[in-house]
């Protein structure tokens, strides 16, 4: 198990195209999480509006 920082490329529906996948076609992929500064540090890493009016 691994947890890899992408780029989102694009989304159509329940479809997504990242960038910088660390796995072999056919790896399934369990989660897939916002991106949050506080728990990684990308440069110049984006995070969407919504993000924050998420509750925990």
């Amino acid at each position: 198990m691994a947890i890899t920082t992408v780029k989102l490329l694009e989304h159509n529906g329940n479809k997504i195209k990242v960038k910088g996948l660390d796995v072999i076609d056919g790896t399934p992929v369990i989660d897939i999480k916002p991106y949050w500064p506080q728990y990684d540090k990308v440069e110049n890493g984006k995070v969407p509006s919504w993000v924050n009016k998420l509750e925990f």
